[in-house]
């Protein structure tokens, strides 16, 4: 009985590190379709300054503002990783993309909340974390918590299963098992 739970365990996982696999590839080609676009990331902030400049004039945010600067701000970040720098919060993070506070919750209002942007931030920290065990699974854990930004060890743990829906022995397990199923075929 414990066998037959433990192959079912197995498969679960497996298919769980693919998806894992094919959303986080996913998510860097559309960050680099997004964050290649034809304008460099210098006039991307330089049209933005425009619009931050307009709207302020006008005091209204329109939706499609907010959206192309999360989707902006979300690709510089990935791009710069400044969130491996453990002190990186809501406050490193406004002025990183050049706006006061008012501004930024204007334009990202769910992230208004100094705990919802850290979430944000720490599922950043965990994606990155991901691809770097999916590259070098034999990568040790304190190293990985300290390139990515994470204070220690627990927040690690805790923001890679909020972010991932697994946690790291659980990818590198999976991991281990498909690649014990390729080498066995």
């Amino acid at each position: 009985m414990l066998g037959c739970y433990s192959l079912y365990y197995n498969r679960i996982i497996s298919q769980r590190n693919e998806q894992l696999r094919r959303i986080l590839t996913a998510l860097d080609s559309y960050r680099a379709m997004v964050g290649d676009d034809v304008l460099s990331l210098d006039e991307q902030e330089e049209v933005l300054n425009k619009k931050l400049l307009r709207m302020k004039n006008s005091k209204m945010v329109q939706e499609d503002d907010n959206q192309s600067f999360f989707v902006m701000m979300d690709s510089r970040i990935n791009k710069e990783r400044p969130f491996t720098d453990p002190n990186f919060d809501q406050e490193a993070l406004e002025k990183f993309m050049g706006v006061n506070h008012d501004t930024f919750c204007k334009l990202v209002p769910r992230y208004t909340d100094p705990a919802r942007t850290q979430d944000y931030i720490n599922s950043l920290r965990a994606e990155y974390a991901a691809k770097i065990l999916m590259e070098q699974p034999d990568f040790p854990t304190d190293d990985i918590v300290s390139k990515c930004g994470f204070k220690n060890a627990a927040a690690f743990h805790s923001a890679f299963r909020f972010a991932l829906g697994i946690t790291p022995a659980d990818l590198l397990g999976g991991m281990k098992q498909m690649f014990k199923k390729k080498q066995q075929n």
